[in-house]
C-alpha cells in the first residue's frame, strides 16, 4: 500500500521519466528493507535467552563479596567488598539492560522520523532537479 502511495505521488510529480525511475527504484528499495525491517521486528526473541542471562548475572553478582573478601583484606574489615561489588555490579547490570534494550531496537530508535526525513529528502531533491532540468548522473546498471 505504501509503495503504491510513494508511485501515485511520483506521477503527480509529473517529473522527468529519467528521474521518475530513479526515484521508484529507491522507493523500491526501501520498501524490500521496510519489509526486512518488519520481519526482525515481528520474529520474538525467546525470553529464555535474557531470563537466562539475568538469572546467571544475579548469582554470580551475589557470588562475587566471597571472591573478593580474601582480596579485599587489606581494607579496614573488608569494607572495600562492598563499593567494589557494587561498581562491577553497575557495570554488568547496565550492560546487561543495555543487551535487552538492543533485541528489539524499534522501541528506542525514532524510526518514523528518520524514515519519513530520508524519503522526503530523497524525493524533493529529484523534485528539484526535475524541475530545475538537470540531469543526475546515472549510477544503475546499463
Amino acid at each position: 500500500a505504501a509503495l503504491a502511495e510513494l508511485t501515485s505521488a511520483l506521477v503527480d510529480f509529473k517529473l522527468n521519466p529519467l528521474h521518475q525511475v530513479e526515484v521508484e527504484k529507491v522507493v523500491t528499495g526501501l520498501c524490500d528493507a521496510l519489509g526486512a525491517s518488519e520481519r526482525i521486528f515481528t520474529s520474538p526473541v525467546p525470553t529464555f535467552y535474557t531470563r537466562h542471562t539475568a538469572r546467571f548475572l544475579a548469582f554470580w553478582l551475589l557470588a562475587l563479596p566471597m571472591g573478593l573478601y580474601q582480596p579485599m583484606a587489606g581494607t579496614w574489615n573488608h569494607w572495600g567488598v562492598i563499593p567494589v561489588t557494587m561498581a562491577i555490579a553497575g557495570f554488568l547490570l547496565g550492560i546487561e539492560e543495555l543487551a535487552t534494550q538492543l533485541e528489539e531496537p524499534f522501541s528506542i530508535l525514532p524510526m518514523e522520523k528518520m524514515c519519513e526525513g530520508s524519503i522526503r529528502t530523497a524525493v524533493m531533491e529529484q523534485v528539484e532537479r526535475s524541475k530545475a532540468g538537470i540531469q543526475s548522473p546515472y549510477y544503475g546498471e546499463v
